[in-house]
């Protein structure tokens, strides 16, 4: 549930919303493992959440956020085995790039431009190598990894706005 607070005077900066979470029960968050967030330029937050089912299931999650409604977030199951380690939006703010502790990378891409439906276009895997940040070079078309002989092609496979 979202709140509207009244606009700021002048001269002071106030909050504009808050917005409230549904509570989960404590055996099904798992608050030790670093979360990663990131914020695009369309305004976009990616953010991820690790969720244990009853039958204690890990299911890793991200959401995107858009802050001129955030009262509709999006979520999708990562697929990511181990803790997402790195999130990372394009210079566009259309595709955001995931990375795991256990070398896994995908890149995410908005489907029909929508900013509530995303989809995995291209990944790839650094076997047991953790993915510690990552970054897209000056035009979003070329992934490079700090690792001898590795540079991913992304601009053929992904889709880009």
């Amino acid at each position: 549930s979202c709140q509207l607070n009244p606009p700021p005077s002048v001269g002071t900066m106030d909050l504009a919303y808050v917005c409230e979470w549904e509570k989960w029960p404590k055996s099904t968050h798992c608050p030790s493992v670093p979360l990663a967030c990131a914020w695009s330029c369309r305004n976009l937050i990616a953010f991820t959440t690790d969720l244990r089912s009853d039958d204690q299931d890990l299911t890793r999650t991200i959401h995107i956020l858009d802050t001129e409604h955030p009262w509709d977030v999006h979520s999708v199951s990562s697929q990511h085995r181990e803790a997402i380690t790195c999130l990372e939006w394009d210079q566009s703010g259309s595709r955001l790039l995931s990375a795991d502790a256990d070398g896994q990378i995908k890149c995410w891409s908005m489907a029909d431009h929508l900013a509530n439906s995303w989809e995995s276009c291209l990944g790839s895997m650094v076997e047991g190598d953790p993915i510690v940040a990552l970054s897209w070079l000056h035009n979003g078309v070329k992934l490079a990894l700090h690792l001898p002989s590795l540079a991913l092609d992304l601009g053929s496979s992904c889709s880009a706005s």
